[in-house]
């Protein structure tokens, strides 16, 4: 499985949440055992909502938190 797959996985599962990019980015390390980027993960996260119609709403930039509302379920459409 890729990243980008890991985190549309992981995104399809997650609640209507406040999260931070560092807490995606360890979950994301957790599953995959892999570091990536924050911003190449962020680009992913952007890519998953444009996708499936979620969002992400910047609601603090200092610390790089989101309140994150779910779409439709993609993870196991995407063939990367």
């Amino acid at each position: 499985m890729t990243i980008k797959q890991s985190l549309f996985t992981i995104l399809d599962a997650l609640p209507e949440r406040d999260i931070s990019g560092w807490e995606l980015f360890h979950m994301l390390a957790d599953e995959t055992s892999r570091n990536i980027y924050p911003s190449t993960l962020l680009q992913y996260a952007r890519e998953y909502c444009k996708l499936s119609g979620a969002t992400m709403t910047p609601t603090d930039h200092n610390r790089s938190i989101y309140h994150f509302i779910p779409g439709a379920k993609i993870a196991g459409a995407i063939k990367d």
